[in-house]
């Protein structure tokens, strides 16, 4: 009887060993805090044409805990027979706070210099709220609304200008499949002091993942001027080939 106990008992111990020595299934990593993505693009010609043309975007993102924070840049130059043709740079951030799923506060500054559009420098202060209408992994869809406050330090003979003024924006996104994705971020700027000198910028873009690290960026800028500085045209439009790197 004592013999038949210690054999059932060797049985269920062996039988059990697997349990304790399989390996527990790997945890899911946690989302990074923070995220990061640089840009760059480069096209020169020779012979027939002498042109050069050179471009580099970034962004730094931290995610709402509840507090976030976004840190960007861009800067365009290009030439033609070794004459500067267009050259703009923006530096700007804009810190976030998150009240719930769907709800948020911002609050940003930025600076930019186009001398092509008109102006030596242009500061704006912006604030307002946005709502997260739809987030669900394939599509993203947000509002922007708020209040601005510009300063514009314009090239001569235009005189300088500041003015209050407000924000109208959306933000779209559908992630086409696991490697692609299509934005497209829509603002409108109205002026209070003007109404007849309003702006309005559209960027859309096309993302191709080539591996884990590098993708490529189609993207097409729209910026117009209802009331355009001096004698410069309304209309700006910037058109990008790009290699990304993301971290």
């Amino acid at each position: 009887m004592k013999k038949t106990a210690v054999i059932c008992l060797l049985a269920a111990t062996l039988v059990s060993i697997p349990a304790f020595t399989e390996e527990a299934p790997e945890a899911e990593a946690p989302e990074p805090l923070w995220t990061g993505n640089a840009a760059l693009s480069y096209v020169s010609t020779s012979g027939n044409t002498d042109t050069t043309s050179f471009g580099l975007d970034f962004s730094f993102v931290r995610r709402p805990t509840p507090w976030g924070l976004e840190v960007f840049g861009l800067f365009n130059r290009a030439e033609d027979a070794s004459e500067l043709t267009a050259q703009r740079s923006l530096l700007g951030t804009r810190a976030t706070r998150s009240f719930s799923d769907r709800w948020s506060l911002f609050g940003g500054l930025s600076g930019e210099k186009d001398e092509f559009a008109g102006f030596d420098l242009r500061t704006l202060l912006e604030t307002g709220a946005t709502y997260k209408a739809i987030d669900d992994g394939k599509f993203f869809l947000s509002f922007d609304a708020g209040l601005t406050y510009t300063d514009e330090s314009r090239i001569e003979p235009e005189p300088d200008t500041s003015f209050m003024g407000g924000l109208a924006a959306a933000h779209f996104g559908w992630t086409i499949s696991e490697t692609a994705k299509l934005t497209e971020d829509l603002v409108y700027y109205p002026n209070f002091d003007d109404s007849t000198d309003w702006r309005l910028t559209s960027i859309t873009a096309l993302e191709a993942a080539l591996t884990d690290l590098f993708g490529l960026r189609l993207s097409y800028e729209y910026r117009f001027r209802n009331e355009p500085i001096g004698d410069n045209d309304d209309t700006d439009t910037t058109t990008k080939a790009s290699l990304v790197a993301k971290f």
